[in-house]
């Protein structure tokens, strides 16, 4: 499953609330933040609050309703 899609639809739902942020895990500064938030690999996702706290980390396919959920309860919905 490519996770583009899901992922641009939801910034397309939600980016005026939250940042979205891509980072590619070959790419040295993709390498920094899987390592700092140990991920094992990708696709991996983490939602951080304002302070950079983790509110929740996955890796692998996600559903769209799955990140979704995720996002409202960051948003406190």
């Amino acid at each position: 499953m490519n996770m583009q899609p899901v992922v641009n639809g939801l910034n397309q739902t939600y980016g005026d609330r939250i940042e979205f942020r891509e980072l590619d895990a070959n790419a040295p500064d993709g390498q920094q933040a899987f390592r700092a938030y140990s991920l094992p690999g990708h696709p991996g996702y983490v939602l951080l609050d304002p302070q950079g706290e983790v509110l929740w980390m996955g890796f692998g396919e996600q559903s769209r309703e799955s990140l979704e959920a995720q996002l409202l309860a960051a948003l406190g919905e």
